[in-house]
């Protein structure tokens, strides 16, 4: 059985962030859900648990890409994130007016 290499996981990743920033450009400005993001997500063909979406927009969130609003969760002492929106800065990634090599469209 083959095994995949490390440069194919990270592409995967990237195309997923890149996903992640063109669903929310769709309803720039207004902030997306969660749980409607990883819908709109599934219905590209990108099926993601809630756990790597929080990963994916980290990510995008530290990078300033976009901005989260979170709550803490006491019931399992983390923060969930509960909406997502497209930053100025996201704007410009997504006109690829500038580059991460971390964010493939």
């Amino acid at each position: 059985m083959p095994v995949r290499s490390d440069k194919t996981d990270a592409l995967k990743h990237d195309y997923r962030r890149g996903e992640i920033i063109w669903v929310l450009k769709q309803d720039s400005p207004h902030d997306v859900t969660a749980r409607e993001l990883q819908l709109a997500l599934r219905d590209r063909n990108i099926p993601l648990a809630a756990r790597d979406l929080h990963m994916y927009l980290s990510y995008l969130e530290e990078a300033g890409y976009i901005r989260c609003k979170r709550q803490y969760d006491e019931s399992i002492a983390r923060d969930q994130i509960l909406t997502a929106a497209l930053s100025a800065k996201g704007m410009l990634l997504f006109d690829q007016k500038i580059n991460d090599a971390g964010v493939r469209f």
